[in-house]
């Protein structure tokens, strides 16, 4: 059972193949929120003990860093690992769970027992490692019809901090040729809807895989982030500046929502419901949406002027 706060809603997750330590460590220094350290698709079939050790001895290299009062780098890492048949890779956890680690990158999720089952053997190592129990979320991938069928379920397990969203092998599985806003708009809906009744955290979107393309990515950022999204995975780090920028409120907009708040509270204290403020009308609904986005930023004082 997991005890820990939910983790911090991060902009961006910054892939690094786990076979590349040089790459790894880089990632580490790029400015991500979150880097992910990969496992599975960034690593050929015969580098895959390479690479488990290769994350393993970095993961100590962060945890001792961090112990030393010189933590640096992102906020956290994540790794992602591979399918084994119906489950997941019993050596990648046992080589993974440990500290330095705070999250996994689960791809491909398709059923809830499979989810269930890493957060069962995730208990065991946290208490044979010394990590506090509760620490190492789990994000679950969806890149599937299958995956869409077990949103609730997989949403429901101990452990589930976010959904990811992997656009393109949902796409290929629902025999869509081209991805357009309209081909994505109900699957992406569903998963901040389904991510919202169950009290988990905004959905991650998926990678832009074209990276000379910066208005694209900055256009697929925004329209994710109009949906419900919060946070974008990315293969490079030149792609953080538009993802940064996208993800995080404005210095206007955290002042406007601060005196969105400030207002009603004085509102409410003089006994009325509601204002007015620059001519709009601010109640319960409006400060709830203010007070979203000052978490989103995490602003310290919602009601600093």
């Amino acid at each position: 059972m997991s005890s820990a706060d939910p983790p911090a809603l991060h902009r961006s997750y910054l892939y690094a193949p786990g076979s590349r330590p040089d790459v790894m460590r880089k990632a580490l220094r790029a400015g991500a929120d979150a880097v992910i350290l990969d496992l599975e698709d960034a690593v050929a079939p015969d580098a895959k003990d390479t690479a488990r050790a290769e994350v393993a001895a970095l993961l100590d290299e962060i945890a001792t860093a961090a112990h030393g009062g010189d933590a640096g780098g992102p906020s956290a890492v994540h790794v992602r690992i591979n399918r084994d048949g119906g489950g997941y890779h019993a050596g990648d956890l046992d080589a993974v769970v440990r500290p330095g680690l705070d999250a996994l990158r689960l791809p491909k999720v398709e059923a809830a027992d499979a989810v269930a089952e890493v957060a069962v053997r995730i208990d065991t190592l946290e208490r044979e490692r010394g990590l506090p129990a509760g620490h190492v979320w789990l994000y679950p991938t969806i890149e599937s019809a299958r995956g869409m069928a077990v949103l609730d379920e997989v949403a429901a397990l101990d452990r589930v901090a976010r959904f990811a969203f992997g656009t393109s092998d949902l796409l290929a599985d629902l025999g869509i040729a081209d991805e357009t806003r309209w081909s994505t708009l109900y699957l992406r809906s569903a998963l901040v809807l389904r991510s919202r009744l169950a009290g988990i955290g905004p959905p991650v979107d998926s990678v832009h895989t074209d990276l000379d393309d910066v208005d694209g990515l900055r256009e697929a950022a925004r329209h994710a982030a109009s949906l419900g999204f919060h946070g974008k995975s990315v293969i490079h780090p030149r792609q953080l500046a538009a993802v940064h920028d996208v993800f995080t409120p404005s210095d206007a907009a955290i002042a406007r929502a601060r005196r969105i708040v400030a207002a009603l509270d004085d509102a409410t204290a003089a006994g009325r419901g509601a204002v007015t403020l620059d001519g709009e009308f601010v109640d319960a609904a409006v400060v709830a949406r203010a007070s979203a986005l000052l978490a989103l930023a995490s602003d310290p004082d919602p009601s600093a002027p």
